[in-house]
């Protein structure tokens, strides 16, 4: 009993559902930026957070086997979503000293961007190197 071996598909599901938490996380901010900044102009989201989230989707799906050469892909999109969640928090204060959230609509997209910070950092914890 003391020399049991972890469950390789324990780890391996907790990878996945950390890389899908960046993802949902990434893909929140886009929706923020496309709809808030885009077409209702009411709240902006950071060129690095836009940039940033939409590698992260695109991340898997450019070259998957030129990526594996540089890094695995759970640890590319562990350290994405950390800097992710690091831009969040300074938007958030940005947007708290500079009175970026003056109305409803800067508001709400507001809170979905900062959902998809706290998704893209909780995802990023879940992921196992």
């Amino acid at each position: 009993m003391a020399n049991e071996q972890p469950d390789a598909g324990a780890s391996q599901s907790g990878n996945d559902s950390g890389v899908a938490l960046v993802w949902i996380g990434a893909g929140l901010v886009l929706a923020s930026w496309v709809i808030f900044e885009i077409i209702v102009g009411e709240y902006f989201v950071s060129t690095l957070g836009t940039v940033l989230a939409a590698s992260l989707i695109l991340l898997p799906r450019l070259a998957p086997k030129a990526i594996g050469k540089v890094a695995p892909l759970s640890a590319l999109t562990k350290l994405g979503g950390y800097a992710l969640a690091f831009t969040g928090a300074v938007e958030l204060l940005d947007d708290l000293r500079f009175d970026g959230l003056e109305d409803f609509a800067s508001v709400i997209g507001g809170l979905i961007a900062y959902a998809g910070y706290v998704l893209a950092f909780l995802g990023a914890r879940n992921i196992k190197d």
